[in-house]
């Protein structure tokens, strides 16, 4: 089941569209939003953003 704190770092995502933006908006790291994301996705089977190395 999913938590609050992981909704909101997969919607703040999905409007930043950056894991740094992310962080800073959250007030958490870019690796915390980054472990927050590969977490979800493990429990999916999924990627759910693409990412890029820009």
């Amino acid at each position: 089941m999913l938590e609050r704190p992981e909704i909101e770092v997969f919607l703040t995502l999905a409007e930043e569209l950056h894991f740094g933006r992310t962080g800073e908006r959250l007030r958490i790291s870019t690796g915390s939003v980054s472990q927050t994301i590969k977490k979800l996705e493990r429990m999916i089977g999924a990627p759910l953003f693409e990412r890029t190395s820009r």
